[in-house]
């Protein structure tokens, strides 16, 4: 499993003529009241161990040499980053080097490194996490101590705080992860924990623990720490979500032969003294997939998105043609393409639903004469039965996704206005809200294209323009040309 997965997709291809089926996702019912694999039931995830500010701060105080241009501080009982004097665009505000890093290597060095050495990158810093709660003698215990037990990631959300997102690609996703962690899980019983229990007690070891666990390294992480260089970096990971962030994360080669790094935190901006350091957690992501990663919005600056996955049906007869010049294209049989609602679907996208829309008369297309040049006849229409194929297999696509929302787009608003911002039902809402938003501009975008078809220039007008057989207007020639020679 990929821990950098976003949400997951509705709308697949289902056949050349309706290329798009739109699938809402309601939640079954054995969810509501489920029991994981493991008999433990699956509710939101919780730890009984105590943490507090004075955790955090002495860590902070034991590091306060990486701290340089920055200082700790705490608002409504959260550690936050704050700049010490001003800084300059660039400027290092924050040192860590990889030696103040849990790292795989901590991990290979601690009395579990052995027995979690088989496993992949982001589950044996998990389970570390879990040991450094465990046995507080460890080096690394105030800084796990020090770590939220409350995160707003709807991995840990109650089934009733899932009810809010019903309808929605992200709730699909969670469902997804909840049942691949039940596997881990007991996967990790019988092959860990039981040939070991001194160093995996069972009390500290829990389903609901191994969760809290999974889902607070993930919401510590960032690029370029992650996937098989994944670490948790302390301190770093205090600085907050923005979508306008004043400061970024940069690696930096140190030591002697450049063999070890370390972690700036360096300001984007001008910044004054006393300001909070923030980054955008996922320049890339949508808002769903920042509250599934990292259990965070930023109301100010709404990123909403919906991602849809097209495929080329298996039943098509020319699936092979088809699937020959996506490869070619960088593409796959089924690929994945981001909606957005401020901005039209990407040239990608649609020349994906042209091509697996082509058929009757344009399947000419498909013969090995314009394999090389076929990608590019797709960018723009190729016949108006082909265009209408593609806005018509959107329309239907965005419309049935629309249906599995129990709540209207105007009912969201209303909601929204009467939440406390912030809160798992804020951001619910705004997740759905997104999702739904998106869809509606899409469904309007192909709407519109519809009914403008006979306004499109096809492949056969171009085709004759290039030989002179119509004018820029897409008169005939010949006409002209019969009555030059009579006359």
């Amino acid at each position: 499993m990929n821990l950098e997965c976003g949400t997951s997709t509705s709308l697949v291809t289902g056949s050349a003529t309706r290329a798009t089926k739109a699938v809402g996702c309601r939640r079954p019912s054995y969810l509501r009241q489920r029991t994981c694999k493991s008999g433990i039931s699956c509710r939101a995830a919780s730890t009984s161990v105590p943490r507090s500010q004075n955790n955090i701060q002495r860590w902070a105080d034991q590091q306060e040499k990486q701290l340089q241009n920055s200082r700790l501080n705490f608002s409504k009982d959260i550690p936050v980053l704050l700049t010490a004097t001003s800084a300059q665009p660039g400027q290092c505000l924050l040192n860590v080097p990889d030696s103040s890093w849990i790292s795989l290597k901590v991990v290979a060095k601690s009395p579990i490194g052995n027995s979690v050495a088989s496993l992949e990158p982001w589950l044996q810093l998990a389970l570390f996490i879990l040991y450094g709660l465990s046995h507080r003698d460890s080096d690394w215990s105030q800084y796990i101590l020090s770590l939220p037990t409350s995160l707003n990631v709807p991995l840990l959300w109650s089934e009733d705080e899932l009810d809010l997102l019903e309808g929605t690609q992200l709730l699909s996703t969670v469902q997804g992860y909840r049942d691949f962690f039940d596997d881990r899980w007991l996967d990790l019983k019988e092959q860990v924990f039981g040939s070991a229990p001194d160093l995996f007690p069972s009390d500290h070891f829990s389903y609901d623990s191994f969760l809290w666990a999974v889902a607070t390294l993930r919401a510590h992480v960032h690029p370029p720490l992650q996937g098989s260089q994944v670490a948790l970096v302390p301190l770093a990971d205090l600085i907050q979500h923005a979508r306008d962030g004043n400061s970024q994360w940069k690696l930096q080669q140190a030591g002697f032969g450049q063999k070890r790094q370390s972690l700036l935190v360096e300001s984007k901006t001008e910044l004054a003294a006393g300001v909070p350091l923030t980054m955008d957690f996922g320049p890339d992501k949508t808002d769903a997939q920042l509250l599934l990663d990292y259990g965070v919005l930023d109301d100010d600056n709404p990123k909403a998105g919906y991602l849809l996955t097209l495929a080329i049906p298996d039943g098509d007869t020319c699936y092979d043609d088809k699937a020959d010049i996506v490869e070619l294209n960088g593409l796959q049989e089924s690929t994945e393409f981001l909606l957005h609602p401020d901005r039209p679907p990407s040239s990608d996208l649609t020349s994906f639903l042209r091509l697996t829309n082509i058929s009757g008369q344009d399947a000419f297309l498909m013969e090995a004469l314009f394999r090389n040049e076929v990608w590019g006849h797709m960018q723009v229409p190729v016949s108006r039965v082909n265009e209408e194929a593609v806005c018509q297999s959107m329309i239907d696509g965005c419309r049935e996704a629309l249906k599995g929302y129990p709540t209207s787009i105007n009912e969201d608003l209303s909601l929204l206005r009467d939440v406390q911002p912030g809160t798992r039902q804020s951001m619910a809402i705004r997740a759905r809200l997104g999702e739904k938003e998106t869809l509606d501009v899409t469904l309007r975008y192909f709407e519109d294209r519809k009914s403008k078809l006979d306004q499109l220039e096809y492949y056969q007008e171009r085709r004759l323009k290039g030989l002179g057989l119509l004018d820029d207007d897409g008169n005939n020639t010949w006409d002209d040309f019969f009555k030059d020679s009579i006359a």
